[in-house]
């Protein structure tokens, strides 16, 4: 089919400036995009907010913050090490028994070229945290919370509900569980619309694709539950 516009709040997105829709779009990659400077610089590049703010953001997100005052927060993942340069440093990650350790974050720390002194995970976090503050019109999560566990994910998913009701969230999925309370669910197979329908009818179709998606995902039963739904 010929797609003939894009509207965006009832506005055609080729009537405005490249520059003013930007603005209104937030992505949330896989690989999320992190730059060589602090915390603060990351989540504010222009520095828009509050330190206040930015660190209700790591709240959001489940980076544990001790308090405003000290602006730290705490993380129990792996890969983060410690760096200087103006910045300050964090602590060491693991015991002699390869135990992931806590470790301090406050907005000064050092943040390496491509965010590479820190996990997978955490700059997927990090990624997430800066959406939140900005809260676009449209967000777009490419796998966002592919590299943290389900529970951390669950927490998150929540939030994103939450915080971006006002917001249409389009997200490219990993975890079918993070789908199943949108709207409306579109299945691509080689790059053509194959479906395209709420997750409750999609689910309930036992010769659909997505159906079939779900039964090899692992899981199906607790998708079957969240729907409230029976097997078919």
């Amino acid at each position: 089919f010929a797609l003939k516009n894009i509207n965006l709040n009832r506005i055609d997105i080729t009537s405005i400036g490249l520059e003013d829709l930007r603005s209104k779009l937030t992505l949330i990659p896989q690989d999320a995009v992190l730059f060589k400077g602090s915390i603060r610089d990351n989540l504010d590049p222009f520095k828009d907010y509050t330190d206040a703010e930015c660190i209700e953001a790591l709240k959001r997100v489940h980076l544990p913050v001790e308090s405003e005052e000290s602006q730290t927060a705490e993380l129990s993942d792996t890969g983060l090490n410690a760096s200087s340069g103006g910045h300050s440093e964090t602590g060491s990650l693991k015991t002699k028994a390869g135990v992931p350790k806590l470790v301090t974050l406050n907005l000064e720390t050092a943040v390496s070229e491509g965010g590479n002194n820190f996990s997978h995970g955490q700059r997927q976090l990090l990624s997430m945290a800066r959406a939140l503050l900005r809260k676009s019109n449209v967000i777009v999560t490419d796998e966002s919370t592919a590299s943290v566990d389900f529970e951390t994910d669950a927490k998150i998913q929540a939030t994103v509900r939450e915080e971006f009701k006002q917001s249409m969230l389009i997200t490219i999925a990993h975890r079918l569980r993070t789908v199943t309370d949108n709207d409306r669910i579109l299945v691509l197979d080689a790059g053509r619309v194959v479906e395209f329908d709420t997750p409750e009818e999609l689910l309930n179709n036992p010769n659909g694709v997505f159906h079939g998606m779900c039964k090899r995902s692992g899981d199906y039963e607790h998708l079957l539950n969240v729907l409230k739904l029976s097997p078919k």
